[in-house]
């Protein structure tokens, strides 16, 4: 059994072309201070990726050298889904809000 956690909402959010440009690998605009913002409101944040076990440990994409990154943007999270590709699909017995997040765009007028 995993660790319990209240919470004030779940934000699954995507990594490449979401979080990440998907060819500099920077953050796009506001999405870390919207994040983080969400973070410490309350929200539990899982990130999804297609990142992980497929890609050499030396790759940029492997999971070592993703959360180093991570962490040196200082994006707040609480867990990574690896190796998910799309679509992903949440089933829930409540309205469930999705954003179609046009690759990478900025933030600025993404209300999360």
């Amino acid at each position: 059994m995993g660790l319990i956690q209240v919470s004030k909402g779940t934000k699954f959010i995507d990594l490449d072309g979401t979080v990440l440009h998907t060819e500099t690998e920077k953050p796009l605009p506001g999405a870390v201070e919207k994040i983080n913002k969400a973070y410490d409101d309350g929200a539990m944040i899982v990130l999804t990726t297609f990142r992980g076990a497929n890609w050499d440990i030396i790759h940029p994409f492997s999971i070592p050298n993703t959360g180093r990154m991570l962490k040196s943007i200082g994006l707040k999270y609480h867990q990574i889904v690896w190796d998910s590709p799309s679509p992903r699909t949440i089933i829930n017995d409540e309205e469930v809000h999705a954003i179609k997040h046009p690759c990478n765009s900025g933030w600025e007028e993404m209300e999360l």
